[in-house]
C-alpha cells in the first residue's frame, strides 16, 4: 500500500504512544514525523517493549525542531492539519488531500500556541461532553481511518 497522508509527533513525551505510533505507521503503510526534543530514549524498555520489532517496517522522519519540519513541508507541498480540542471543526467534515500531514501535540502540553497561529486548518475529533481528550496513539489510528476511508 502507497501512502497518501502523513502523519507527526510533536515533541512527544511518552514513549510507549510513540511506540504504538510507529507500529501503525508501519502496519498502515504511512509516514511517520517526530519533531524533537523527545525527554526519552529509544533504548527506553517501556518504548521497546511496545514497538517490538516494528521499527524497521517504519518510515520513519526525525526532525530537529518546529523549523526543519516546516521547511520539509512546504519544500514537499504538504498542506499541514493540527488535531486539536481547540476547535470545533470535526475531522468527519474535512476535505482530506494527498500529501496532506497531520500534526499532533504533545500529550502533556498539546501545540503551542504559536504554532496554532501559524497553522491554517485545524481538526478535532468529536466527543462526548465532560472529557478532555483521546490517549495520542487512539487519535492518530482514529483519524488516520478517516483520512484512509477519504483517500485510498
Amino acid at each position: 500500500m502507497t501512502h497518501k497522508f502523513e502523519i507527526c509527533l510533536y515533541q512527544p513525551d511518552m514513549p510507549q504512544n510513540v511506540a504504538v505510533a510507529i507500529r501503525t505507521s508501519a502496519c498502515l503503510g504511512f509516514p511517520l514525523h517526530i519533531i524533537n526534543p523527545l525527554n526519552f530514549s529509544f533504548t527506553d524498555k517501556r518504548f521497546r517493549g511496545a514497538v517490538m520489532d516494528y521499527m524497521q517496517h517504519c518510515n520513519l522522519i526525525r526532525h530537529e525542531n518546529w523549523e526543519n519540519f516546516i521547511d520539509f513541508s512546504n519544500s514537499n507541498k504538504s498542506r499541514v492539519i493540527i488535531a486539536t480540542t481547540k476547535t470545533k471543526k470535526s475531522f468527519y467534515d474535512f476535505e482530506f488531500q494527498k500529501k496532506d500531514i497531520v500534526i499532533f501535540g504533545k500529550e502533556t502540553a498539546g501545540l503551542p500556541k504559536k504554532i496554532h497561529d501559524e497553522i491554517k486548518f485545524q481538526i478535532t475529533i468529536p466527543m462526548k461532553k465532560n472529557t478532555r481528550s483521546l490517549n495520542l496513539a487512539t487519535s492518530v489510528a482514529v483519524i488516520i481511518t478517516e483520512i484512509s476511508r477519504q483517500l485510498i
